[in-house]
């Protein structure tokens, strides 16, 4: 490699080390995938939403689901 362009990424990579938006793009990347892999963190739902919204409409599905089955007379999956 030149030495001009091993010192020219020198100076790009700190350059872009130094920027307050490169870190805080990194940082949204990394609290999207840890929020993928282990859910959310309930200290940053606050405290007014502590319950999950999806949790709701999952209920809201199931339970629709249950009267359908209860309605066509269908016996519930076994597990």
């Amino acid at each position: 490699m030149p030495l001009w362009l091993a010192a020219f990424e020198a100076w790009a990579v700190a350059r872009l080390l130094r920027s307050p938006t490169f870190h805080s793009a990194v940082r949204n990347i990394h609290k999207r995938v840890h929020e993928a892999r282990h859910g959310k963190d309930p200290s940053e739902m606050g405290g007014t939403n502590i319950d999950d919204p999806e949790k709701s409409s999952r209920f809201f599905k199931y339970f629709k689901d249950e009267l359908k089955e209860q309605f066509w007379g269908r016996p519930p999956p076994r597990k």
